[in-house]
């Protein structure tokens, strides 16, 4: 602000509502911390003016406790209800909820721009503080209530002040079992929030469509389709590589070439048998069939006799990946080690690869639903059935795709991952009943 003194400037009060405009006080933390928890879930009570923040803890630090953070979560008994049947519940996410502020008279929310000073009513000021009820332990409920006895009593005439004071009762009643109200959470640095922020400058030389929308072209726009992690960070792209293979129809596919076009298949199906593959992408030369073959050695791994796509080529280095947001190394790393457990079995439990690779759940459910399904018994088993008939068929590329595998498991040996303790087995080419004939007849 480089005005003199005694300067007059334009004063601008916004026609918004200012019941929508609301300042949170955050507690207190130790300067030394750089790094805010992601917010994952704000749901609101909009009559009770109450907010709540789950905020997700990060799993991959030193200072988080796997064992420690079941320990409270089996103890407290508030996030039985979050965990499903084939896991252990786990604490991986701190609550914050909001109270009304003593203080909280009328107050506005000032922006100063181009000389001028433009207000907006707030609609009201709260605390934010951390939620300890999961400190506390759970309570023990009776199995079954004892029977009291009821005395009926009829209703009768009452006044005014009992009138009033029954409806107050019912106000409050009605309060306490007010639903809660999910709200979209975006950054300060996302487009979303600068819209939002760009809604307080509503004198009638800001307020105009080009400062509510934001300006963009139509590559940026059809690009805009294509990001598919944290929104607002710089690091979540998707490699430019394969921005043409995403949300393609079938028909443009096969127009591509045979590497692309099985690859571009593989980033939308995730798993597929090697017949499924060739009647699907109208591969029937065999020519075009060892082609296939040869490329799917390159973007894809052999798991249970059918192709998965491989975890490097799904979560390109120095991207943010996944539900949360994870750097792709270390969700590729945990995706290849759940394949290689399928390469030895048919069905994984949820909980012992989340201990393994310490992912948040909800990062190892939908790494999952990729490739597998959860049966009767709560285990995940691979989608797809074995595929001996290609085992039997091509024999040279199960084999490599075996040393590949046992080179994985020798890497994640050395981790101290807990792994399958038999190596796969190398098959050995079986000779046909013509040849041993043949060869009878030349003794």
């Amino acid at each position: 602000m480089d005005l003199k003194e005694g300067t007059k400037i334009p004063i601008y009060i916004t026609p918004q509502d200012g019941d929508h405009v609301k300042v949170f006080n955050y507690l207190m933390k130790n300067a030394k911390v750089t790094k805010s928890l992601p917010i994952s879930k704000v749901r609101v009570k909009p009559n009770q003016d109450l907010t709540e923040l789950r905020l997700d803890l990060r799993q991959e630090t030193q200072y988080f406790s796997l064992e420690k953070a079941q320990e409270i979560a089996d103890t407290s008994g508030l996030f039985k209800k979050e965990a499903t049947p084939d896991e252990q519940p786990i604490m991986d996410s701190v609550l914050m909820k909001s109270s009304p502020c003593q203080l909280n008279s009328n107050y506005v929310l000032g922006l100063f721009k181009d000389n001028s000073l433009i207000l907006t009513k707030v609609g009201g000021i709260s605390n934010i503080s951390t939620d300890f009820s999961y400190l506390h332990p759970a309570p023990e409920q009776n199995e079954e209530q004892e029977m009291v006895l009821v005395t009926k009593k009829f209703k009768r005439s009452e006044n005014e002040k009992m009138k009033k004071t029954r409806e107050k009762q019912i106000k409050e009643e009605a309060k306490k079992r007010e639903p809660w109200w999910d709200l979209t959470y975006g950054s300060s640095s996302t487009e979303f929030a600068q819209r939002e922020l760009d809604r307080l400058f509503s004198t009638q030389e800001f307020q105009n469509a080009e400062v509510l929308l934001p300006k963009i072209n139509i590559e940026e726009y059809e690009l805009s389709f294509l990001k598919v992690a944290h929104a607002g960070s710089k690091e979540s792209v998707i490699d430019k590589e394969q921005q043409p293979l995403l949300r393609r129809p079938l028909s443009e596919l096969k127009k591509m070439k045979i590497q692309d076009m099985i690859k571009s298949f593989l980033l939308n199906v995730k798993v597929t048998s090697f017949s499924s593959l060739l009647s699907t992408l109208t591969l029937n030369d065999l020519k075009q069939s060892k082609e296939a073959l040869h490329c799917l050695h390159d973007c894809a791994v052999l798991v249970q006799g059918n192709w998965v796509i491989s975890s490097k080529v799904l979560y390109p280095e120095g991207t943010l990946c996944g539900v949360t947001g994870m750097p792709a190394k270390a969700l590729a790393k945990a995706r290849t080690f759940i394949l290689l457990l399928f390469a030895h079995e048919r069905e994984v439990k949820r909980t012992f690869v989340t201990t393994q690779t310490r992912l948040p759940s909800e990062e190892v459910t939908a790494i999952l639903e990729q490739f597998s399904a959860r049966n009767c018994k709560n285990m995940w088993e691979f989608s797809l059935p074995t595929d001996t008939e290609f085992i039997r068929r091509h024999h040279e590329d199960v084999k490599k795709q075996n040393f590949l595998w046992n080179m994985e498991r020798e890497t994640y040996e050395k981790e101290k991952y807990k792994i399958p303790s038999k190596a796969l087995e190398i098959p050995e080419r079986k000779r046909s009943s013509s040849s041993r004939m043949s060869s009878s007849e030349a003794v």
